[in-house]
């Protein structure tokens, strides 16, 4: 995509039908690959003090499912709210394409199942070391820590060291019951917004006004 194309945006497909199969083509590329547009989002959650927003690297996504996924520490607020309230939304964009998603559905979540255990295995090294924190994510710090604990180097880290972050894992599951597309571009954006049921089965899809 050039550079004038970037400025321009892009339109969407013709069809609705084109659309929601792209809108999902692009989410499960974004969960397979950091180099994917989409590969991050924000998820927002309901807490005791509103709503709540965070960026969170989209871990995967299932069209035929109506699913997506992130994960996240079994300490961190997030957790908490979702098993509170399991209403969630999602932001995704992306900027040379100038093309957005929103996602809304119920989510749960995995911490001491086959699919946990299975996400945790597929788990890079690197990635695992936030699971390694000694007290919960957001607890106050009196200096820049990363939370590890000390004994945490490069010549400790290994597969065996790693699998101590593994008790704080969780998989965070959507169903997504409603997606929207945004699409802006400089000659009028387009819109379009679908609602799933709790089959996963599509109910409606319309063009709405951007």
């Amino acid at each position: 995509m050039s550079r004038a194309e970037n400025r321009e945006g892009r339109l969407p497909p013709e069809s609705l039908d084109a659309v929601e199969a792209e809108a999902w083509a692009f989410l499960e590329a974004g969960g397979r690959s950091f180099r994917a547009p989409f590969h991050s989002g924000v998820i927002g959650t309901l807490g005791a003090e509103g709503p709540s927003t965070r960026v969170v690297i989209l871990r995967g996504a299932d069209g035929p499912r109506r699913r997506v996924w992130c994960h996240t520490d079994t300490r961190s607020p997030k957790f908490a709210e979702i098993r509170a309230d399991p209403r969630v939304a999602w932001t995704l964009y992306d900027e040379p394409s100038r093309l957005q998603f929103r996602l809304w559905g119920r989510a749960s979540l995995h911490h001491d199942d086959a699919l946990a255990d299975e996400r945790w295995a597929a788990t890079a090294m690197n990635s695992r070391k936030i699971y390694q924190a000694v007290v919960a994510p957001g607890t106050v710090s009196p200096v820049p820590t990363t939370g590890h604990p000390p004994e945490l180097d490069d010549e400790r880290w290994t597969l065996e060291f790693s699998e101590r972050g593994r008790p704080n894992f969780a998989v965070v599951e959507t169903v997504v019951t409603r997606l929207e597309a945004l699409y802006l571009h400089h000659a009028g954006h387009r819109r379009i917004g679908i609602h799933y049921g709790a089959d996963g089965q599509r109910l409606s899809a319309d063009w709405l006004v951007p």
